[in-house]
């Protein structure tokens, strides 16, 4: 049984139902903040969008064909000559509208994104970025996307109380798919997606045709489930579907504003630009006082394995064209926002599977590769490049050595510094790993005295469940109920090359052990599995440069109940 998708401005459009609706938070500085992602399918490749100018020589010598010229009227951007040299960056020559918004403050090029093991699967490695997992990590069939799971622990109780006068809309809408992405879904039991038509009766004519009158009582089996589902779904799906098309109608975009249509290249072909439409409709549910909370948009075409350039030309064609109609709606889109009073509100981020490999194809391509730079745009966003350029003369099998940044890092500075996660709720999200690897990309006050405050996971934007971040001042800060049940033992301290630690345990458990540098640093990590009694290990600290760490051990990671910090206690690496 499927069911139609609502249609705004020519656009199916899914929205994300149960679990993902909610309130609003109780800081109202951050409680109306808005994630816009636009999803770059194909793999977008990061040497021909970011040219690394202190080795453009080794850059066209990898690529002779399709490199980007450095002179000439399509020569490259300098995106900003202030940067040192080994960090400044040469702007494909159709990014003109992302130069603008960097110079205007409101661009952050996060450099060189992976993570461990990467996958060159366009499946597996969309799954990858969706679920918060890395090649190592990622289930063989994964169910829960990051957001998914944020958005299930920090929002619950739905469909019961929902829609209500505090949040009338669907907390996640997806455009341009028939398919319900995995960054979605929640853990447990089926998809939290929903599809809406334009029409109130169309839901109802559809379900009247496979069954009549909608069931009230389901058979115990998966069919039933799924059964259930949609009839829930149903229940809500018109509200919803009248209540987007309301706001839509009841919205307008900024006068003036123009959304870039076509791209023409130096030949007779034309492209058509599909993340315009996409955009411009969300500026226009905003607009109309849409609340929903995140948007997911698309683009295809960057899977460029020949193509990509065209002869004689190497910035035409169809990357080109795609990095135009990337640059022109985002352009479009924050001038939209601005007209429209909601540039505070609004983050935008791009993510694509991988990057392409270090040297062309032969074919004026680029095949699978690794890492890629992923781009934030935005008022709240402190501007600048994070990173530097990736080491050219280091390559294997025609793909990069390493990687600079993990993009989970990029995740959870999301989620804590702009959405407000405290780290109760990290921990659900599975992101708790990384609160102590965030990136600096969140601005703590607009220019202008405007409305982004300072803050790290406040617990009052964020009333679930929390943990306590890791303390290095004050390890033996552990609650009394746990304290009485746990004896924590670490020796030899000072210590050279390993360390040796005791837990006296009361019951089997999940748990991680962490060391952490004293400027909060994760250096080291473990998962390991308590058992009633005393539990021993021993960990490698031989790698560890000489000075004061924290070790702490934290049980029930994975706990509805949340995550206790156990122990802690600082060592000293000689």
């Amino acid at each position: 049984m499927a069911l139609a998708p609502l249609a705004l401005n020519g656009i199916p459009i899914r929205a994300m139902a149960k679990n993902l609706m909610t309130s609003s938070f109780d800081c109202s500085e951050i409680g109306d903040r808005i994630l816009v992602m636009v999803q770059l399918h194909g793999g977008n490749d990061g040497l021909n969008t970011l040219v690394p100018v202190n080795q453009y020589g080794t850059y066209k010598t990898l690529r002779p064909l399709i490199g980007i010229e450095d002179t000439g009227p399509r020569k490259y951007i300098n995106l900003d000559n202030t940067l040192p040299l080994q960090d400044q960056v040469g702007l494909h020559p159709d990014l003109v509208g992302i130069k603008n918004l960097y110079d205007q403050g409101m661009v952050n090029w996060v450099m060189d994104v992976s993570y461990t093991n990467n996958n060159g699967s366009h499946f597996k490695g969309t799954d990858i970025w969706l679920t918060g997992k890395d090649g190592d990590t990622i289930p063989e069939r994964p169910d829960s996307g990051w957001w998914g799971r944020y958005l299930d622990h920090r929002f619950p109780n739905y469909p019961d109380a929902y829609p209500n006068p505090d949040m009338p809309d669907p907390l996640g809408l997806e455009f341009g798919s028939h398919i319900i992405s995995l960054g979605f879904h929640r853990q447990m039991g089926i998809p939290t997606g929903l599809t809406i038509s334009n029409d109130p009766d169309n839901l109802n004519a559809l379900l009247a045709t496979v069954g009549g009158a909608m069931p009230t009582t389901f058979p115990n089996s998966d069919y039933g489930n799924e059964l259930k589902y949609l009839v829930e779904m149903e229940q809500s799906t018109n509200v919803f579907a009248q209540r987007l098309e309301d706001v839509y109608n009841a919205g307008a975009n900024t006068p003036g504003v123009i959304y870039p249509e076509h791209y023409h290249t130096w030949t007779t072909y034309q492209y058509d630009n599909r993340l315009s439409p996409q955009l411009k409709t969300v500026a226009r549910l905003l607009s109309g006082g849409c609340k929903t909370k995140i948007f997911l948009t698309r683009m295809g075409g960057f899977d460029t394995h020949e193509g990509q350039a065209i002869a004689g030309k190497p910035s035409y064609g169809s990357h080109g064209s795609l990095l135009y109609h990337l640059s022109s709606a985002i352009e479009a889109f924050m001038e939209d926002i601005k007209g429209l009073g909601l540039e505070d509100r609004v983050m935008l981020m791009t993510f694509s599977e991988f990057g392409r490999q270090v040297g062309e194809n032969g074919t004026y391509g680029t095949d699978h590769g690794t890492s890629a730079p992923m781009l934030l745009v935005g008022k709240g966003i402190k501007p600048g490049i994070t990173g530097t350029n990736p080491n050219l003369s280091v390559i294997q099998r025609n793909n990069f050595v390493g990687y600079q940044h993990d993009y989970r890092q990029v995740l959870a500075t999301i989620l804590q510094d702009w959405f407000g996660a405290n780290y109760g709720t990290m921990d659900e999200v599975e992101l708790y790993d990384w609160t102590n690897q965030k990136l600096d990309l969140i601005d703590s006050a607009h220019n202008d005295g405007g409305n982004i405050i300072d803050f790290v996971a406040d617990q009052s934007c964020d009333p679930t469940t929390d943990i306590d971040p890791p303390d290095p001042n004050n390890p033996t800060e552990i609650d009394d109920d746990i304290r009485a049940k746990t004896e924590f033992k670490l020796w030899p301290n000072p210590a050279q090359h390993e360390i040796h630690i005791s837990l006296k345990s009361d019951q089997l458990q999940p748990a991680s052990i962490g060391i952490m540098s004293m400027d909060g640093k994760l250096v080291k990590s473990k998962e390991v599995r308590l058992y009633v009694g005393t539990f021993s290990d021993t960990i490698d600290i031989s790698d560890l440069p000489r000075g004061v760490y924290m070790i702490e051990v934290i049980a029930n990671r994975r706990s509805t109940v949340g995550a206790v910090r156990l122990a802690g206690h600082k060592f000293v690496v000689q």
